[in-house]
């Protein structure tokens, strides 16, 4: 199945983008929706000086998670907008 959302994101605490708890492993899609704004993207913890992945404005980036992962995301503007499209694996 695929769900998407608008996800809205803060400077000072990061957002879980993947369901709590074990899923069944999922693709997951994040677009930056902002002109202006970064965002971070990693797991538990992730912040603007300790990332896995840096989102320019604008930009989208994939992945493909196991059931046991989870994705994080935090951004340096409040506020800051995320689309995320999600799909179940098979």
């Amino acid at each position: 199945m695929t769900t998407h959302s608008l996800s809205q994101i803060s400077n000072t605490e990061a957002t879980r983008l993947t369901p709590n708890g074990m899923h069944s492993g999922m693709d997951i899609t994040v677009q930056n929706l902002s002109d202006t704004s970064y965002v971070y993207l990693g797991g538990e913890g992730v912040n603007q000086e300790d990332f896995g992945y840096r989102l320019l404005p604008g930009a989208a980036w994939s992945v493909e998670l196991p059931g046991h992962d989870a994705l994080y995301a935090i951004a340096d503007t409040n506020g800051t907008y995320l689309a995320v499209l999600k799909t179940g694996l098979e």
